[in-house]
Formats: C-alpha cells, sequence, structure tokens
C-alpha cells in the first residue's frame, strides 16, 4: 500500500513539473511569436526565444515590414544544417527573401548554403538579381556584409551558368575594388573573387586594367593581401599571354623582392608566379635582370615547399646560358643543389635531380 502511495505521489509530481514546464514553454513562445506586435527584450535572439520554428513562421519574420528579421535570419542560419533542409527552404521560397535581407552578416552565411546547392544556383542568377544585389552590398554595406557578399561571388564565379555579361561585370568590379577599397579584408575578398574570374575567363579579355592593378598589390603592407595579389597572378600567368602581360606590367621586380617577404605564404606564391613566367624567354631574362638568382639560390634554405618550387623555377631559368653559368660560378652553389637530390621529401628530391642536370647540361 504504501509503495502503490509512492507511485502515485510520483507520478502526480512529475505530470505536475510536466504541466508547468509546458505552460513556461508556451509563454514564452507566444511573448516572442511573429505573428502580431513581438515584444523582444534586449538582446534576445530567435534560438533561444523560438526554440524548433518552421520555415513558414521564419518567412513571414523575413518580410522587409518585420521588426523580427535579424533574428529570423539567424534562426534561418541554425537550421539550413544539411542540404535536404537548404532544399526545403527553397521550397519555402526563403531563398527569395532572403536575398531581400543583405543588412545582416548572416545573411550571406545562409546565402552561401543556397550557392553551394546545385539546383539552386540557376534559379538564385535568373530570379533574385542575386549577383547585382551582391556587388551593392560588397561596394557600400558595412565590412563584415562586403566580406560576406564577396564570399558568395566567389562561390557563384565557379557556377557555369554565370552569363558572360555577368562574368564581365563581376571581373572588372572586382578588379576596380581591389584597387580602390580602403580595407586590407575587402581588397582580399575582392582579389579572391577575381582568381576564380580568372580562371572562368581568356586571360585577354580581362582588361587593360586587370594585371596592373594586381600588380600595385605586390606591395601593399598587408602580408595576406600581398599573398591574393600573388595567387592571381599565378592564375594568370597559366597561359603565354598572362605571362606576357605581367612582363609588361612590371610584375617580376615585384615577385622577385617578395621572395624575402618575412610571411612564408607570400614567399611560395611568389615563387611559384615566378616558376611559370621562367618558361618565356623574356621571363627568363626578366627575372635574371631583377636580381632573381641570387634570391632564388638562398631559398633553396627555405621551408621544403618553397625549395620545390625555387627548384623549378631554377630549372625554367637554366635554359638560358647566363644563368646557368653564373650560378655554376658561385661558391657552393652546385653542391647545395646535389644536397638536395639527398633531401627526405621525395619531391624536393626529385626537383633538385632535374635541376642538378638542368645546370650541369652543356648542350
Amino acid at each position: 500500500l504504501h509503495l502503490c502511495t509512492f507511485l502515485l505521489a510520483t507520478m502526480a509530481d512529475v505530470k505536475a513539473t510536466a504541466a508547468a514546464e509546458a505552460v513556461r514553454t508556451t509563454q514564452k513562445f507566444e511573448e516572442f511569436e511573429i505573428k502580431g506586435e513581438p515584444k523582444l527584450p534586449p538582446k534576445s535572439y530567435l534560438p533561444q526565444a523560438f526554440g524548433n520554428v518552421s520555415f513558414e513562421e521564419i518567412g513571414k519574420a523575413l518580410d522587409p515590414a518585420s521588426p523580427l528579421r535579424k533574428q529570423a535570419v539567424h534562426q534561418l542560419l541554425q537550421k539550413l544544417r544539411r542540404p535536404t533542409d537548404t532544399i526545403k527552404a527553397v521550397q519555402y521560397g526563403l531563398m527569395v527573401k532572403l536575398s531581400d535581407n543583405f543588412d545582416h552578416p548572416d545573411a550571406f552565411r545562409c546565402m552561401l548554403q543556397f550557392v553551394r546547392l546545385r539546383s539552386s544556383r540557376h534559379q538564385l542568377l535568373n530570379k533574385t538579381k542575386i549577383v547585382d544585389k551582391l556587388m551593392d552590398v560588397a561596394k557600400n554595406g558595412e565590412l563584415p556584409c562586403r566580406l560576406g557578399a564577396f564570399a558568395c561571388l566567389e562561390e557563384l564565379g565557379g557556377h557555369p551558368g554565370m552569363s558572360k555579361e555577368y562574368k564581365s561585370s563581376v571581373t572588372s568590379f572586382c578588379i576596380k575594388q581591389s584597387g580602390a577599397d580602403k580595407e586590407a579584408k575587402a581588397k582580399r575578398g575582392a582579389l579572391e573573387v577575381l582568381r576564380t574570374m580568372i580562371q572562368k575567363q581568356d586571360v585577354g579579355s580581362l582588361g587593360d586594367s586587370c594585371i596592373p592593378t594586381v600588380t600595385s598589390l605586390l606591395d601593399f603592407k598587408d602580408a595576406e593581401v600581398r599573398m591574393s595579389a600573388c595567387k592571381t597572378l599565378q592564375y594568370v600567368t597559366v597561359t603565354p599571354i598572362g605571362k606576357e602581360l605581367c612582363i609588361k606590367s612590371g610584375s617580376v621586380p615585384k615577385l622577385t623582392s617578395n621572395l624575402e617577404h618575412t610571411n612564408k605564404k607570400v614567399r611560395l606564391s611568389a615563387v611559384a608566379t615566378l616558376m611559370q613566367i621562367a618558361l618565356l624567354i623574356a621571363g627568363k631574362q626578366a627575372i635574371i635582370d631583377a636580381g632573381g638568382l641570387t634570391i632564388l639560390i638562398k631559398k633553396l634554405d627555405d621551408e621544403d615547399a618553397i625549395k620545390n618550387y625555387t627548384l623549378q623555377c631554377l630549372t625554367n631559368l637554366f635554359s638560358n646560358p647566363h644563368a646557368r653559368m653564373t650560378v655554376r660560378g658561385g661558391a657552393g652553389n652546385v653542391q647545395k643543389i646535389e644536397q638536395l637530390t639527398k633531401n627526405k621529401d621525395p619531391i624536393v628530391a626529385g626537383s633538385a635531380k632535374s635541376c642538378l642536370e638542368k645546370l650541369l647540361w652543356d648542350p
């Protein structure tokens, strides 16, 4: 009897607790309900206030007149965890509504989820004028929003469905912003988009200002901007015309000076670009004239990744008789390259063997 009484009392307590919790939850939800005139306390966000809100309710909160737009964007971000969630959000029209809410950084994190969804890119490009909106924010928005806009443009830039007109427009915009923007992070964002666009277009169609603008950033004070500029030229120099344009724009002396930069990412990107430029006869001469041989020999003591590109760059340069004779005549140069043929890294060792053969080659 005592046991039955105890169990009944316990069950009553559990029911009472559950009922009380349900009341509290209902009251909390009603206080922040999207419908009607919500009363939001300061520093409140939808994830804490709403719990599991439906896509339909989020869509209502994304309306221009809603005071809960920022909170709704944050809640949407929490819900877009899987591709199936993103597809469902598209079906509820949230992707289109989100494109009208680009005044909050989280909106771009959400938009990236839509952009990465292959099935939604075509709709984005053709129904929302997303490219025009992103370029406007990238130019005029607050810095966090500008960076988000550049990230979305970079992702869209790799989409084959982007029209030639949009590609040309985005490329011109990023060339201008990379040179004119005062914020280093925004310059880097523009360069990253530009690098994506370069891969999808003929280098000759980039315009007269592209390579000179990027070249001007090779001596920018911010190391990340320098690195992005070097990497952008690395993509440009894949083609012969790109190499020629870099030589004419004066990129080689600046790339050569960046071999001695304190940031290893800058050094790596610079030597990788010079390696490609050294394939041209004019490129070899430009590197030699910039004092590149002496600096490249010094870089053989750098980290393995930089050693590898340096060895490949020297291999390309050694087609020039003057380059071979100069390096051979330097004290310890041949021995240094010979030593690298025994490097623990097989890639570096292989590059060193090729470099040594070319150095000792007598046609």
